[in-house]
C-alpha cells in the first residue's frame, strides 16, 4: 500500500499516457462495429469461406425493395400515383454510383421482351416434347376418326391446350398477383421498386449508405403525400434487414451505456453517502475498460472489430469490474468513519480485500476465458475482452484506486455516519433483519430451497433440443413484424411470389455447374427440397446448350400443326402455341442480347459465365426455422459434393441459410462445452481459495443450486437458449460464485461461529456488487433486438438466483450445521491490527469477529 501511495503520481501518469491510445483504439473497435452473421463464426467455417469467395467473384444478388402501399385494393388512381412515385424515384437512383447500385427495376419488361423473342429456345426440351405429344395424340385420334380405324368408342383426347406450359414460364418471370409488366398489383394495392446493390455484402454500413440516400431523394420529391395523401412507403430485402438490425444495435448500445452509468452513479452515491466515491471508482475502471479493448486488438488476440455479441461488453465490464472497487472502498469508508487516518484506512482496505477481490477476478476471468476455447467467434471474442476486463479492473483497483482515494480524501473528515446496508447502525437494518430471519428460521428456508430444487430438477429433466431457439425470426428487432422490414417484406413476397436473393453454389467449371443443377432439379421433386426450392437457375436457362435438339422439336411441331389441325384448335390456343414456339427460324441467342438482370449472380466480375448455380427458395416462414434451414443447407451441401466423384472439389454453398446453419451447429457444439469449461474452471478456483476445506462443497453447491434454479426458471418462463444468451450461463458461473465465496470467507474468519455476522458483514457490499452487475444486464432489457433482450433477462435471473442461494440458502444450511466454536480461538483488537498495518505497510489486519474491515468481505 505504501508503495502505491509513494508512486501514485507515476502510476497515474503512466495510466493516462496508456489510456489515451487505448481510448483511441477502443473507439476504432466500436467504429468497426459489424452486424454481419459471418462475424460470429470462425473464419474457416464453410459458410464464411464461401461468402468470401462469392464476394470476390460476384456482384449483385442482394436487393433493396421500396414498397408503396396505397391502402388496399379499389384505389386505381392512387395506384397510378404510386407507380409515378416509383418511376420518379427510379430515375434519381439510376444516377447512383455503380459500386452502390448496379440496377434499378420497376417491372419485368426487359425479361418479358427477351423471353417472348426467344421463347422456343428457352423452353425446356421436355416441354417441347410434351407439346409435340399432345399434338400427335390429337392427330392420331382425328385420323382414326376420319378413316374409320378407331378401335373403340373412347372419348376424344382433350382439346389441345398449352395454358399450363405458358403459365409455368410466366411464373418464372412474375408473381401471380402482378398485373401487366410492372411490379404493381391492383388486387394488393402495392407498387414496388427494386434496387440491386453493387456487390454481395452483408455489411450494414453499405446498407445504411444506400437507404440514407434513397430517403433523401424521397424527401426531395416531396415525400409520399406529395403524390397522394395516405400513401405509405417501406423498405425491405436483405439491405433493409442489415440496416434495421444495425440501427437497433446502435440504439440499444447507446441506451444501455447511458443507463448503466446513471444508475451505477446513483447507487454509489446512495450507498456511500460520499460523492467523491464516483470518481474514485469510475476513473480506474475507465482506464481498465479501454485497456481491455485495446489489448484485445493486439497480438495474439487480433480483434479488429466488434460484433453483435461483443458490442455490449463495455457496459458489462463496468457492471462487473466495479465490484472490486466497491468492496475496497466500502472497507476504506468504514475505517475512515471509525476514526482512522487516510493511510491507515487504505492499509486496512487494501490488505483486507486483496485476496477476496482477486479470487472474484480470477473466478470471473476463468468463466470468460472458457469462451476463448470456442470455435464460435462471437463467444471467443466475448471471452477475450471480458477476461481481460476483469483482470485489468482488479489490477486498477489495487494500483490506481488507493492513491486516487488519498488525493480525493486528503484533509477531509468523513462523518461517522454508517454506509447504508453495509456498516453497523440503523441504516444496516435490512441486512440485520435478513440475518435475524435466516438464523431464526433456517429449517423453513432449507425446506423451501429443497422444494424449489426438487421442482427445478423435475423441470430440468425435460431439457433437450426443444429448449434451444431455432426460430430465428424471434431474434430480430422487436417491431420488425408489425412496422419494420418483416412487415414490408411480407408485402413484397405476396407481390412477387418468390424470394429475390438465392443461395449460390460456386463451382470451378460450367460442366460442374450443369451437373449440379441437373441433380438439384431432381432433388427438388422430393423431400426435403420439394417444399423449399422454387427454382434452380444456371446460365443454360438463358443460353441453352441443346439448341439443335430444340430446333428439331420445334420444326416437328410446326409440320404437324397443319391448317386442317389448326381448324380444330381454338384461336386462343393457337395464339398461345405461336407465342411459345414462334414462327421464325430458331436462332441462337447471343450473349449480348441477354438482359443484365437475367445474368445477375451468373456473371462473375471477370466476365465469366456458367460456373454458378442459383437456388431460389420458396417464400415461406419455414426458412426462419433452424430445422428447415439445416435440412435445406445439408441437402445442398450433399449435392455440392458431386464434382469430387470426378476428381474435382466440392462446390461452395454461399448465402444467408448456410451462415445460419453453421451458427446452429456452433451453438449446439460450443454452448455445452463453454458451460462445462466455465464450471470446471470455477470449481478449480474455489479449491485453490479454500484448499479443499469443508467450505468447498457449500460454495459449489450454492453455485450449482443458483444455476439450476436459473435453468428451471428459464424453462418455466419459456425463455429459449439462443446463440446470444447462451453466454449468460458460463458468465453466471464466474460471477455468481463470488457471492458464495464472500459469505463463506467471512464465516470462516469468524471461526465458523456466527452465520448472522456473515450475512450482516457481507450482505450490503455483496448486494451492491450484484446491483451494479444487474444494472449492466438490465440495460439490455431496453434492447429492441429480442436476442439481446433475452440475454439480459437470463443474466439478471442468474444474478438473482445466485445471490439468493449465497446470502440466504447457504447461511441457512450453515446455521443448521452449527459447528461448535473451536476453543482457544484468538481474537484481535481493531486498533492493534491497524497499528501493525501502519508500521509495516502490509500484512493482515485481524480483528474481533463481526467488527472492523472483515464486516464486508473475506
Amino acid at each position: 500500500m505504501k508503495w502505491t501511495l509513494r508512486h501514485g503520481r507515476t502510476l497515474w501518469v503512466l495510466a493516462v499516457l496508456l489510456a489515451i491510445p487505448a481510448s483511441w483504439r477502443t473507439a476504432q473497435l466500436y467504429r468497426n462495429l459489424r452486424s454481419e452473421l459471418e462475424e460470429l463464426l470462425p473464419r474457416d467455417a464453410p459458410s464464411v469461406v464461401a461468402i468470401g469467395e462469392l464476394r470476390r467473384r460476384m456482384a449483385g444478388l442482394q436487393y433493396l425493395g421500396v414498397v408503396v402501399d396505397t391502402g388496399g385494393p379499389g384505389h386505381p388512381e392512387r395506384l397510378a400515383r404510386a407507380d409515378r412515385l416509383v418511376d420518379d424515384l427510379a430515375a434519381r437512383i439510376r444516377g447512383y454510383p455503380r459500386d452502390l447500385v448496379s440496377a434499378v427495376r420497376t417491372g419485368w419488361q426487359a425479361e418479358r421482351a427477351f423471353v417472348e423473342r426467344n421463347s422456343a429456345a428457352l423452353l425446356d426440351l421436355d416441354d417441347l416434347r410434351l407439346i409435340r405429344d399432345r399434338i400427335e395424340e390429337r392427330v392420331h385420334w382425328e385420323y382414326a376418326t376420319q378413316t374409320g380405324t378407331l378401335i373403340d368408342d373412347s372419348e376424344p383426347p382433350p382439346r389441345i391446350d398449352f395454358a399450363d406450359i405458358q403459365q409455368k414460364y410466366e411464373r418464372r418471370l412474375a408473381g401471380p398477383e402482378l398485373a401487366g409488366e410492372r411490379f404493381s398489383s391492383p388486387k394488393l394495392g402495392l407498387s414496388l421498386l427494386l434496387i440491386e446493390v453493387g456487390g454481395f455484402s452483408t455489411s450494414a454500413h453499405k446498407a445504411d449508405a444506400l437507404i440514407g440516400r434513397v430517403r433523401a431523394d424521397l424527401a426531395a420529391l416531396g415525400g409520399a403525400d406529395h403524390y397522394a395523401p395516405g400513401l405509405r412507403i417501406g423498405f425491405t430485402g436483405d439491405v433493409a434487414i442489415s440496416s434495421e438490425e444495425m440501427a437497433a444495435l446502435l440504439s440499444d448500445l447507446t441506451v444501455s451505456s447511458v443507463l448503466v452509468v446513471l444508475v451505477v452513479v446513483l447507487a454509489l452515491v446512495v450507498f456511500y453517502r460520499w460523492r467523491r466515491s464516483v470518481p474514485a471508482l469510475f476513473l480506474p475502471l475507465a482506464v481498465a475498460a479501454v485497456s481491455a479493448f485495446a489489448l484485445a486488438s493486439l497480438p495474439p488476440f487480433n480483434i479488429t472489430e466488434l460484433n453483435s455479441n461483443t458490442a455490449f461488453l463495455g457496459s458489462i465490464i463496468v457492471g462487473n469490474g466495479i465490484n472490486f472497487g466497491i468492496i475496497q472502498l466500502a472497507r476504506y469508508v468504514e475505517a475512515r468513519r471509525a476514526g482512522h487516518a487516510v493511510e491507515d484506512a487504505l492499509a486496512i482496505a487494501l490488505w483486507g480485500t486483496r485476496k477476496g477481490t482477486l479470487s472474484a477476478a480470477v473466478a470471473a476471468g476463468v468463466a470468460y476465458a472458457s469462451l476463448v476455447a470456442m470455435q464460435f467467434r462471437g463467444f471467443r471474442q466475448f471471452g477475450v475482452i471480458g477476461g481481460l476486463g476483469m483482470l485489468l479492473s482488479w489490477a486498477a483497483t489495487i494500483l490506481l484506486t488507493p492513491p486516487l482515494i488519498a488525493w480525493l480524501d486528503r484533509g477531509r473528515d468523513l462523518r461517522p455516519d454508517p454506509v447504508p446496508l453495509a456498516l453497523p447502525g440503523r441504516t444496516r437494518r435490512p441486512m440485520a433483519w435478513l440475518a435475524h430471519v435466516v438464523t431464526s428460521y433456517p429449517r423453513s428456508f432449507t425446506a423451501a430451497a429443497a422444494l424449489l430444487t426438487i421442482g427445478a430438477a423435475v423441470e430440468i429433466r425435460h431439457f433437450g433440443r426443444g429448449q434451444l431457439e431455432y426460430d430465428f425470426s424471434r431474434l430480430r428487432r422487436r417491431d420488425t413484424w408489425t412496422a419494420g422490414e418483416g412487415y414490408w417484406g411480407a408485402k413484397m413476397d405476396s407481390l412477387l411470389g418468390r424470394y429475390l436473393t438465392p443461395t449460390v453454389l460456386l463451382t470451378d467449371s460450367a460442366a460442374e455447374a450443369r451437373a449440379i443443377a441437373a441433380r438439384l432439379r431432381q432433388a427438388a421433386q422430393r423431400p426435403p427440397l420439394d417444399t423449399m426450392v422454387a427454382s434452380v437457375r444456371t446460365i443454360d436457362d438463358v443460353l441453352p446448350p441443346d439448341l439443335a435438339d430444340k430446333r428439331a422439336e420445334v420444326e416437328a411441331i410446326r409440320r404437324k400443326m397443319t391448317p386442317r389441325l389448326r381448324s380444330h384448335v381454338g384461336a386462343e390456343d393457337q395464339r398461345k402455341l405461336d407465342q411459345l414456339i414462334g414462327n421464325g427460324p430458331l436462332a441462337a441467342i447471343k450473349e449480348s442480347e441477354i438482359p443484365e438482370v437475367l445474368t445477375t449472380g451468373l456473371r462473375e466480375r471477370d466476365g465469366t459465365l456458367g460456373r454458378a448455380v442459383l437456388v431460389f427458395p420458396n417464400p415461406t416462414n419455414a426458412l426462419w426455422r433452424g430445422a428447415t434451414i439445416t435440412a435445406f443447407v445439408s441437402a445442398l451441401r450433399d449435392i455440392a459434393q458431386l464434382p469430387t466423384a470426378t476428381g474435382g472439389r466440392a462446390a461452395r454453398v454461399a448465402g444467408g441459410p448456410p451462415l445460419t446453419a453453421d451458427i446452429i451447429e456452433s451453438m449446439e457444439h460450443d454452448g455445452p462445452l463453454a458451460s462445462l469449461l466455465a464450471f470446471a474452471g470455477v470449481v478449480a478456483t474455489v479449491l485453490v481459495i479454500f484448499r479443499r476445506s469443508s467450505a468447498t462443497p457449500f460454495v459449489i453447491a450454492s453455485l450449482v443450486l443458483g444455476v439450476g434454479w436459473l435453468l428451471a426458471a428459464a424453462m418455466v418462463l419459456g425463455i429459449k437458449i439462443n446463440f446470444v444468451n447462451f453466454i449468460a450461463f458460463p458468465i453466471t458461473f464466474g460471477i455468481g460464485v463470488d457471492y458464495a465465496v464472500n459469505v463463506m470467507a467471512r464465516y470462516l474468519r469468524d471461526g465458523e461461529r456466527d452465520v448472522a455476522a456473515a450475512i450482516r458483514g457481507t450482505g450490503g457490499a455483496v448486494g451492491l456488487c450484484s446491483l451494479t452487475t444487474i444494472v449492466g444486464y438490465s440495460s439490455l432489457l431496453m434492447a429492441q433486438n429480442v436476442g439481446l433482450f433475452l440475454f439480459g433477462l437470463l443474466a439478471v435471473l442468474g444474478e438473482l438466483t445466485c445471490l439468493t442461494t449465497a446470502v440466504v440458502i447457504m447461511p441457512a444450511v450453515l446455521q443448521l450445521r452449527r459447528p461448535r466454536t473451536p476453543r482457544g480461538q484468538p481474537t484481535f483488537d481493531w486498533d492493534q491490527g491497524t497499528a501493525a498495518a501502519r508500521a509495516t505497510g502490509s500484512g493482515p489486519i485481524v480483528q474481533a469477529p463481526g467488527t472492523g474491515p472483515d464486516a464486508h468481505q473475506g
